[in-house]
């Protein structure tokens, strides 16, 4: 809750504060699933609320981490929705993806949500009072979730773990959280890496005391056994952690019996505020009884809980939206750095996490741990991963952190046809120029898009981007409008290549679709050469000259490119065409062609060497 109105609701926290000292645990935390197992777990998870002011839809992410940041009871909160699809008032999206997909096997999926749920939206009346508009108050068991490569939703039903509006210590606030074991659903499927976008999930909208926060979070647990054996666990269940502490202990392990203990955690919490400090996460073991603060490069140990998602020593952007500050929503997944294993040693066989907070109340739901037990045999490499992820000479290699030399790759599976990357094990990228054809558009600079046209050539509608509504050749303008500069600049390389026209009928204003094979080969353009530089508007971006670097049709593709670029020390984004869903991926963008033309010459400061254009967006308006 804000601290400024701390004066003003002094005797309602005093009271609060008493009955939360006397009960936290409102739904003991217990086991939900454990194994001894080859492999590891990782999560992905998004908001599903977000700020709405007269600048920004609940759509565009909020990234402010500043003392300025607001928080969710200063605000209209509402409901993100991504996908346009008139079944679903809220969705967002997160995307699951591994160094080695090939290895990997899941063999555990799990999935919670939850959300503060007084009521459907309420408004705040005077200084500190908070009223509901809407009364209303739905079922929240049951939402939807589009699978990767799925085009439509699959519903979900699940196990309510809390619903605070029947408990009076809770009911202000009314949070709840629910599980699904969906281990069936992501095993069904021909490949399980890609985007998962979750609908449906219900909050109160508006304002509400305390605030409004709303997320979910998947864990996923994998075979690979190439890894070290493990003993993981999650517990779940309902508390709200405030000045009197949380535990949940982990048993059913022991660590190996020497050498240093790897250990990682995950874990789920709602209304944990950027710029409330207090909020504390804390381990413990039978060696070392005086529980120790966490903290990770991204989180604090004096605000470990806020209002982030994070995996590992980053902020997760491999969703829609992406936002840095969630407003109310967390979710992790940290190594602890257990060096000379000062947290937990050998041959133990009990640990505790704990949660505390002197600042403001967070509700916890979701804990879970991932413990070593039996290193990797000293034959075999040293089980520390040494490897990180690039994208060097236009695909994904996985490289040694220390010597930067390719690190052989197994095989990639198979997947689905509508998998692009899967399929080519990160290197069917926009740019890759494999024997296979590529379809490519002639009017978006013929930069290659992944989707490998089939033996039988599929007609134009077949190969727009999904989206949720039903549409038409005839309705989709593929070809922005051009206009044109005259550019003087070092020689660059264009994608020139014999096309053959697709077969199939296509409307007269519609430009054709063409396939595209060889390599792509390098001219240079003569001085004064007139080029064409592409024309967007009604885009919801700001307006200027963008130096766009690749274009996709599909999210987990541009989400990979761009993870890609960040490896490399560049600060990419993109922004959506609405008229076809291609995301386009740009390194900057300028007020002014010259400084354009500019920053095209000198390669953006010499700090990208790879193919660039221009793109014109929202001048016109």
């Amino acid at each position: 809750m804000n601290r400024k109105r701390c004066k003003n609701l002094f005797l309602l926290l005093f009271f609060i504060s008493v009955s939360w000292c006397q009960a936290q645990m409102a739904i003991p935390f217990k086991e939900r699933y454990k194994a001894n197992i080859k492999g590891d777990m990782t999560i992905i998870a998004n908001s599903i609320l977000n700020r709405i002011d007269k600048k920004n839809s609940p759509n565009d992410p909020y990234n402010d981490q500043s003392i300025n940041a607001i928080t969710n009871d200063e605000i209209d909160m509402e409901y993100i929705d991504i996908d346009d699809d008139k079944q679903t008032f809220s969705s967002s999206s997160a995307a699951l993806f591994q160094k080695d997909e090939a290895s990997i096997k899941i063999v555990y999926a799990g999935l919670y949500w939850s959300a503060t749920y007084k009521y459907e939206s309420g408004y705040k009346k005077g200084e500190d009072k908070f009223v509901a508009f809407d009364k209303t108050r739905e079922s929240f068991e049951e939402i939807l979730v589009k699978f990767p490569d799925q085009k439509e939703y699959t519903t979900i039903k699940g196990e309510i773990i809390f619903d605070g509006l029947k408990d009076k210590k809770f009911k202000d606030a009314a949070p709840y959280a629910v599980y699904a074991d969906v281990t069936q659903q992501v095993q069904e499927l021909g490949n399980p890496f890609g985007f998962y976008t979750v609908a449906n999930v219900r909050a109160t909208q508006g304002t509400l005391i305390g605030g409004s926060a709303a997320g979910w979070t998947m864990i996923f647990v994998y075979e690979d056994l190439s890894m070290s054996e493990k003993f993981i666990v999650s517990h779940d269940g309902f508390a709200g952690a405030s000045s009197e502490s949380v535990n949940v202990v982990f048993k059913g392990f022991k660590t190996q019996p020497e050498g240093n203990v790897n250990v990682k955690l995950a874990g789920a919490a709602l209304e944990g505020d950027f710029k409330v400090d207090g909020d504390l996460f804390m381990f413990g073991s039978t060696k070392n009884k005086d529980f120790t603060n966490v903290k990770t490069i991204t989180r604090r140990y004096s605000n470990f809980f806020d209002s982030s998602i994070t995996i590992e020593d980053e902020q997760f952007r491999y969703r829609i939206p992406d936002s840095k500050n969630t407003l109310g929503y967390d979710s992790f997944l940290t190594t602890l750095s257990n060096y000379n294993n000062r947290f937990i040693g050998n041959n133990l066989d009990e640990a505790t996490v704990q949660f505390k907070s002197s600042g403001d109340v967070f509700y916890l739901f979701f804990s879970a741990m991932a413990i070593e037990t039996k290193p990797i045999k000293e034959e075999q490499e040293d089980n520390t991963d040494n490897t990180k992820l690039v994208y060097q000479d236009d695909k994904f290699k996985i490289v040694d952190k220390t010597t930067n030399k390719e690190v052989v790759q197994k095989q990639p599976l198979q997947g689905s046809d509508e998998t692009l990357l899967a399929q080519k094990s990160k290197e069917a990228f926009a740019k890759d120029t494999s024997e296979n054809s590529k379809v490519i558009d002639e009017k978006t600079q013929n930069i290659a898009f992944e989707k490998e046209i089939q033996q039988e050539t599929k007609p134009i509608a077949e190969l727009i981007p999904e989206t949720k509504k039903e549409v038409s050749a005839k309705s989709i303008d593929i070809a922005p409008k051009k206009e044109t500069v005259v550019k003087k600049e070092e020689p660059k390389t264009s994608i020139k290549a014999e096309v053959s026209t697709v077969t199939k009928s296509i409307e007269p204003e519609t430009k054709p679709v063409i396939a595209v094979s060889e390599t792509p080969k390098a001219e240079t353009p003569k001085e004064n050469e007139v080029l064409e530089v592409e024309v967007l508007n009604d885009i919801d971006s700001p307006k200027g000259y963008y130096l766009v670097v690749n274009v996709f049709n599909e999210r987990v593709n541009a989400a990979r490119f761009m993870k890609s670029l960040r490896d490399k020390g560049l600060d990419p984004n993109y922004f959506t065409n609405p008229v076809n869903n291609y995301m386009y991926v740009y390194l900057d963008y300028v007020s002014t062609r010259q400084d354009a033309d500019k920053l095209i010459e000198n390669k953006l400061n010499n700090s990208y060497t790879e193919e660039m254009w221009i793109l014109v967006v929202n001048m016109n308006n």
